[in-house]
């Protein structure tokens, strides 16, 4: 059984399970019991409650596991940070310490592609710039795509949204030196899907605020609903907007000439809590 890697991890939980069982097929006295004594936890098996989900870590237990598993300096940093970006319970909080994680070296040697993912979905323009590569003669310098987007990006953001893109190969130059896409999916683990996601959608959602200043009525459309409906209609609803959302892309999938990058957002979500018969008022 190869090491643990802690860099490798994006689930504490999942590290201190495999550290564990690693330590314990070098070690042949290494227990829970043990291994509580050397790092200073009063309860026996307080590791196995942690990794079992049933407890978690507080800002005074994450160096004692640290100490107990010997993990390095940016080893104990990274742990320190992971422990955190798990447990946080705010969308900010999972994205600073998550940041904390990508600037220490270890991380970088290794999960330099999930960095890129990351920069991928938090960063507005890194997905347009890919789609403004696309168009016309598909030669596009870094230089010419700038000054395209709306809002402007500088050359030197143009020029590092062209690297993720590159370094997620997602685009490639042909023979002829000219820009084509890669059909390929972007999967990473749910820990950070769900942080991505998230960041994507705030950030598109940000913009079709700042539109409503930057753009006239004709060139956006800005509407929405304020419906009454049973909660179990939700499901209904998210399948007509799904259904919608294939019909733009199988329009803009045949559009041979495309001159603009656009974004649609279609946002479903409750503004009350669920009523029952008694918070409306009703007799029985």
């Amino acid at each position: 059984m190869k090491p643990p890697i802690v860099f490798d991890y994006l689930d504490y939980r999942a590290f201190l399970k495999d550290m564990f069982l690693y330590r314990k097929e070098q070690v042949r006295h290494f227990s829970y019991r043990f291994f509580s004594r050397k790092s200073g936890f009063k309860s026996p098996n307080f590791l196995k409650l942690v990794a079992e989900g049933k407890r978690n870590l507080s800002r005074d237990s994450i160096p004692k596991i640290a100490r107990g598993f010997d993990l390095k300096k940016q080893e104990k940093d990274f742990f320190e940070y992971l422990v955190l970006m798990n447990q946080a319970a705010s969308h900010e909080d999972k994205n600073r310490f998550y940041r904390k994680m990508m600037n220490l070296k270890g991380y970088r040697s290794i999960r330099t592609l999930e960095k890129a993912l990351y920069d991928y979905f938090s960063k507005w323009y890194i997905p347009v710039v890919r789609e403004i590569l696309m168009l016309g003669d598909r030669r596009q310098t870094a230089a010419r795509v700038a000054p395209l987007l709306n809002p402007p990006i500088t050359v030197s953001e143009a020029r590092t949204a062209v690297a993720s893109l590159q370094e997620l190969e997602l685009i490639r130059k042909n023979g002829s030196g000219e820009w084509e896409p890669v059909d390929r999916n972007l999967t990473t683990g749910p820990e950070i899907k769900s942080l991505v996601i998230a960041n994507f959608h705030r950030e598109m959602i940000r913009l079709a605020g700042e539109s409503l200043e930057r753009y006239p009525a004709k060139e956006r459309d800005i509407t929405g609903l304020v419906l009454s409906v049973r909660k179990d209609r939700m499901d209904e609803i998210k399948q007509k907007t799904a259904a919608f959302r294939k019909e733009l892309l199988e329009l803009a999938s045949g559009e041979e000439d495309p001159d603009q990058v656009v974004q649609v957002n279609i946002q479903v979500f409750p503004l009350t809590k669920q009523m029952t018969r008694s918070t409306k008022g009703r007799e029985r």
